[in-house]
């Protein structure tokens, strides 16, 4: 039986800032609310990008809302076409992988006749 297994979702942090628009209520000098909405831009972290294995997207501003959405954890794995949990996802990235492996063979005698 061949699954597509999948990452829940993987995450990636943006580089530099960026503008956010905020919007704050219209209030009069007493500060009663008299409708409507004033919007500025300002500079803040660019955020995160959480990306999905159905090929969607979302922009994430703050790492609270990373935390509060469980974007910070660790993904769980799912079969894509019975929607199924599969455990927890391995940690250690494909090119860290990589390099241990190289490392240990660089290192054996066995493998290495002069």
């Amino acid at each position: 039986m061949n699954e597509n297994v999948r990452p829940r979702f993987e995450v990636h942090k943006l580089e530099g800032k960026g503008n956010r628009n905020i919007a704050t209520p219209k209030t009069n000098k007493k500060g009663d609310l008299i409708g409507g909405f004033e919007y500025n831009d300002i500079e803040v972290d660019a955020g995160w990008m959480v990306y999905f294995p159905n090929g969607s997207s979302i922009h994430v501003w703050t790492e609270e809302e990373m935390v509060r959405q469980g974007f910070m954890q660790d993904p769980d794995l799912v079969n894509m076409e019975t929607g199924d949990l599969m455990g927890k996802a391995n940690t250690t990235s494909l090119k860290a992988r990589s390099e241990q492996k190289e490392r240990v063979t660089k290192s054996s005698t066995v493998h290495h006749v002069n």
